[in-house]
């Protein structure tokens, strides 16, 4: 084959980290091999499922060679991405959870665009949530690139599922943090955005559909989703932020998940303490409520300081 349709036609390799997720991961599975960019291989990392999820790889590996599955068990889901990667033979990777989908075309926008002029390392784009059932919920708080390294300070705005990188971006950035449960990802991020300056590309379009649903991580794990993202942005910006926190205080308030402060600190400090200095606790212990934060746990008015160590 001429070397120019070789450029135009790359195998991108994409990696799925499963466990028991049988309920969706039929559908993650087609929306990737229906992709119209057919030069493609699925690799699914699963932990030892045992709802069915087996049969389902067995069966659809049997109906396309392009997917490729193992099951073991793993450390977790960045352990399970990290083996994926290392089995990947495209020169472009992407990866996609288990109950999440691709939109059509999603590929062949994002090869485009790492084909580009622009020589992109990693590109990514819109996305929105969707519910068990695939109904819309939200689209996600995607930012473009220009916006720059320290607005990820604020909140993550890229939506993995929609991220596709060059293997050698893979190879730069190294593996996902295995001691990391839930902001692997966002480790990531960081990483991409200080070390890839300028050479992170944006597709204008929906990319993937990130599934929210009771078992997954972002609804099931926020405590630790908060603790990681603290910890992240003092480990690669340098500087204490308590965003992180209050944004998860606010959400679980609102929820009913907590009744006061002092319960949601409780719950907190633990996943911080293992990772944030002494000194740093000290500091957290003296940050105040947000005026929302307090409203909505009952206008609690005595809480000086409001985060207390158990």
């Amino acid at each position: 084959m001429p070397e120019t349709a070789l450029r135009k036609s790359p195998l991108v390799s994409v990696v799925m980290p499963s466990f028991n997720q049988a309920k969706f991961i039929e559908a993650s599975i087609r929306s990737v091999l229906d992709q119209s960019h057919r030069e493609l291989e699925l690799i699914v990392m699963d932990g030892g499922s045992t709802d069915g999820t087996l049969a389902i790889l067995e069966r659809m590996a049997r109906a396309d060679p392009r997917l490729r599955w193992a099951s073991a068990p793993d450390d977790g889901p960045a352990d399970a991405i990290n083996k994926a990667m290392a089995k990947a033979r495209g020169s472009m990777v992407g990866w996609l959870n288990s109950d999440d989908l691709y939109t059509q075309d999603a590929m062949q926008r994002a090869v485009q665009m790492l084909q580009s002029d622009s020589n992109p390392l990693m590109v990514y784009g819109h996305a929105a949530h969707i519910d068990d059932k695939g109904e819309h919920l939200s689209d996600y708080p995607t930012l473009k690139p220009e916006v720059g390294w320290a607005r990820l300070a604020d909140g993550c705005y890229v939506c993995q599922p929609t991220v596709f990188l060059k293997k050698v971006a893979v190879t730069l950035l190294g593996p996902l943090d295995p001691s990391l449960k839930t902001a692997f990802d966002f480790d990531w991020w960081l990483r991409a955005f200080l070390w890839f300056e300028g050479r992170i590309g944006f597709v204008d379009r929906v990319q993937a559909f990130s599934r929210l649903h009771e078992a997954c991580i972002t609804r099931k794990e926020r405590v630790q989703v908060a603790a990681e993202g603290v910890w992240l942005i003092r480990k690669h910006m340098g500087w204490l932020d308590t965003r992180w926190i209050v944004t998860y205080m606010n959400e679980a308030l609102q929820q009913g998940q907590a009744h006061s402060i002092e319960q949601l600190w409780s719950a907190l400090y633990p996943h911080l303490a293992s990772r944030l200095a002494p000194t740093d606790m000290e500091i957290l212990r003296n940050v105040k409520p947000s005026s929302r934060v307090a409203q909505l746990s009952g206008g609690l008015a005595d809480l000086a300081p409001v985060f207390h160590t158990p």
